[in-house]
């Protein structure tokens, strides 16, 4: 299904771009996924095909139909040919896409507890030298089972300067030591 999502998202994301409308299918696309989160069983309602075609394309017209028309449109296929399943996916993706074009990247920062925003200012201001970046755009979730220090998620790479990881590492070594 990465395939479909990402012909799906690329597709919405060169309309959007042609037709000057990227920053309004972003914030309607938020929007729509946040919706479809907030209702129960909403996804296995629209792919369900006991449900006829135009009772789903009124369902998204009746909860999307203000949403920006390009965004609508794609919301009108997936719900056509039960798709709906991929949304999240085609979302992922279709910001993928846009983080990309304007060189920042999303990094979540794990920590045993909240930091403040200058410390996730200074950490941002690290792994924009580090990584090249113009942007990062950072979430902060709390990990207790690093015991201190922090986890750095940056696409697929981990940068992990915690306790926990350091004493991973001593075990490790101490168990190659003695199996020697």
């Amino acid at each position: 299904m990465a395939n479909l999502s990402q012909k799906y998202a690329g597709a919405l994301y060169d309309v959007a771009v042609k037709n000057s409308s990227l920053e309004s299918v972003k914030a309607d696309f938020f929007e729509v996924i946040e919706a479809t989160a907030s209702v129960e069983n909403f996804i296995d309602f629209m792919d369900n095909p006991k449900i006829t075609r135009e009772n789903r394309k009124a369902a998204v017209e009746a909860a999307f139909g203000n949403s920006d028309r390009l965004l609508l449109n794609l919301l009108l296929i997936l719900s056509d040919k039960k798709h709906m399943s991929v949304l999240e996916e085609i979302y992922s993706e279709f910001l993928a896409l846009y983080d990309e074009a304007h060189n920042q990247a999303r990094v979540t920062v794990e920590s045993v507890y909240k930091l403040s925003t200058e410390e996730l200012d200074e950490l941002g201001q690290i792994f924009i030298d580090k990584t090249g970046y113009e942007k990062l755009l950072i979430t902060n979730e709390i990990n207790e089972d690093l015991i201190g220090g922090v986890r750095v998620l940056l696409g697929s790479k981990v940068y992990d300067g915690s306790v926990r990881n350091q004493l991973d590492g001593i075990r490790n070594n101490f168990k190659e030591h003695t199996n020697s």
